[in-house]
């Protein structure tokens, strides 16, 4: 099992903090970044695979793993129009590379050890991590749940069956392949600003995608300041126990 992180992004709404740097090498403790957190998390699974998916400062990321990661084996592959693009373009240019089945999170997503293992042994063999027990935020994306099947995913989702979906999946190599496909087709279409979500949702009706359930109030993108505020009162508190 391979880990795959979306890190292309160009991360502007944390503004001066991400000018000189990747999100993901933004701090979200003393001594960590949103990086290390991932990582430690991936090594604790027994996981050294990695497929990293770079846009801006991708030496830096580079630069950071091989000194504080020198243990993992890690493969980068660049988006270089990341400017132009939404991660859907990223996830296109994996298409000729993926033979094993995957994990697959956003490289501002902080999820605690315990839903990494969890995901990981879950029984279900394609899922994504959902969380029924807060109100689903507005700016994040939401799964539409239907007889314990997740049959739509975005941010525009709503009702009574909807709920919180941080971007945490685990997924076989066909189920993936049959991913890229449908993203190879809005890429030909040219819909390269969409969200790769947008073209699962054109299979998921031929697909068995099933939640995983989680109630870690703290497994989360991070969007923006306020974000970044909420994840590091969480870590520090943590910390202090």
């Amino acid at each position: 099992m391979k880990v795959i992180i979306l890190n292309a992004g160009v991360g502007k709404r944390l503004g001066d903090l991400t000018k000189s740097k990747p999100k993901c090498l933004v701090k979200i403790s003393e001594n960590e970044t949103i990086l290390d957190f991932q990582l430690k998390s991936i090594l604790k699974c027994n996981l050294k695979e990695i497929i990293m998916l770079t846009g801006p400062f991708e030496d830096q990321i580079k630069n950071h793993i091989k000194v504080n990661f020198p243990e993992l084996k890690v493969e980068y592959v660049h988006n270089s129009i990341y400017d132009k693009t939404n991660y859907i373009y990223s996830l296109f240019l994996l298409r000729d590379k993926i033979r094993d089945d995957i994990i697959l999170m956003h490289g501002d997503l902080i999820c605690s050890d315990e839903i990494l293992i969890g995901l990981i042994v879950f029984k279900e063999k394609n899922c994504v991590t959902v969380n029924k027990e807060i109100p689903p935020p507005k700016k994040d994306f939401k799964a539409l749940i239907i007889d314990e099947r997740v049959v739509k995913i975005g941010v525009d989702v709503s009702g009574p069956k909807s709920a919180f979906l941080p971007p945490l999946y685990k997924l076989t190599d066909q189920f993936f392949r049959s991913w890229l496909d449908q993203i190879s087709a809005f890429i030909n279409d040219n819909k390269v600003n969409y969200y790769a979500e947008d073209a699962l949702n054109e299979i998921l009706n031929q697909l068995n995608l099933k939640p995983f359930y989680i109630n870690d109030v703290s497994c989360k993108e991070i969007d923006d300041f306020e974000d970044l505020k909420y994840i590091k009162k969480l870590i520090l508190e943590k910390n202090k126990k």
